[in-house]
């Protein structure tokens, strides 16, 4: 009998320590729980201690407030040119909204991913090949505009969305290298093109501004040229008008000095006539044929054989 007490009273201790150990709910940082009454949401319970009376309220679930990052599997997209290609998403997002996230959707991840396989396959669809490859941000951009305000509506927000490896098949690589190199070729061709197009209207254009040059240092080398010669030949008269002006001035002071000086003289007009016979003496006693004319042809008269010869030559 006691053993059957004993077992009782361990049964009712379990079944107490259970229903107590029950009503305490510990909620930790990051995460919430929610509560339901006979199915029926009732409340979330934040970070904390919190107490429940059991059968009347349960936890069904506890839901993660953290920043959950996720990686979605490659997926095979048709570009517009019709090339298939593999592309792979990685999206963060975290929950905003416990009681829509848990009730409005049977499972929101699952729904977050597949809109963004779909909206990624319609924004890859309208892009070409080159565009893809070489467009993965504006990609990026354009597929978290499309599908964040549908997640809202799951109690999700995305909080960044990127496309990871873009894959081809080996035949578009090889196709798409001969492709490269036939550009390379043709942009180097023009390159070349444009080279030597450059060089020509280069040295065009420096051949005539050399001429240019040539042109204007000859013209105002001519304008210098003829600036000295303008410059020496009134040097040149300056300094002949200087000499004539000297050479007038010296004259004009001998002349006033004769001047003075017979006026010293105080010679009368017999004095110098006698000079002047003296000196005509002088000349025809000479051996030159030097013949003196006076400065007055009327006065030949007074020389007598000129008058002699004018005397016979009238009869």
């Amino acid at each position: 009998m006691f053993i059957i007490n004993l077992v009782l009273y361990l049964v009712l201790f379990a079944i107490l320590a259970r229903i107590i150990f029950s009503m305490v709910i510990i909620v930790h940082q990051g995460e919430v729980k929610v509560v339901e009454s006979f199915g029926k949401y009732v409340k979330t319970l934040d970070p904390g201690l919190h107490f429940l009376i059991p059968i009347l309220y349960s936890v069904r679930t506890k839901v993660s407030l953290k920043q959950t990052p996720l990686e979605i599997d490659p997926q095979s997209v048709i570009t517009k040119d019709n090339v298939m290609v593999e592309i792979d998403e990685a999206i963060k997002y975290h929950v905003t909204d416990v009681k829509a996230f848990v009730y409005d959707n049977e499972n929101s991840v699952v729904s977050m991913i597949q809109d963004c396989q779909s909206n990624l396959r319609g924004i890859i669809g309208k892009m070409d090949l080159n565009e893809v490859l070489n467009g993965t941000e504006e990609i990026n951009v354009s597929l978290f505009e499309s599908v964040k305000d549908i997640t809202a509506g799951y109690g999700l927000s995305i909080d960044r969305i990127n496309i990871g490896e873009i894959s081809v098949s080996d035949e578009i690589i090889t196709s798409m290298n001969k492709l490269i190199t036939a550009s390379r070729d043709k942009q180097s061709s023009i390159t070349i093109a444009e080279g030597k197009k450059q060089s020509v209207i280069l040295e065009s254009e420096a051949k005539a501004s050399e001429m240019q040059i040539d042109a204007e240092a000859r013209a105002k080398q001519t304008k210098i040229d003829a600036a000295a010669r303008a410059e020496r030949t009134k040097i040149d008269a300056d300094a002949e008008a200087a000499r004539i002006s000297k050479i007038t001035e010296a004259e004009t002071a001998r002349i006033k000095e004769i001047n003075q000086a017979i006026s010293d003289s105080k010679l009368n007009e017999q004095m110098i006539a006698y000079l002047g016979i003296e000196a005509f003496k002088q000349v025809v006693e000479s051996d030159t044929n030097t013949v003196i004319m006076p400065s007055n042809m009327t006065e030949l008269g007074n020389i007598p054989v000129a008058k002699e010869l004018w005397n016979k030559t009238d009869k």
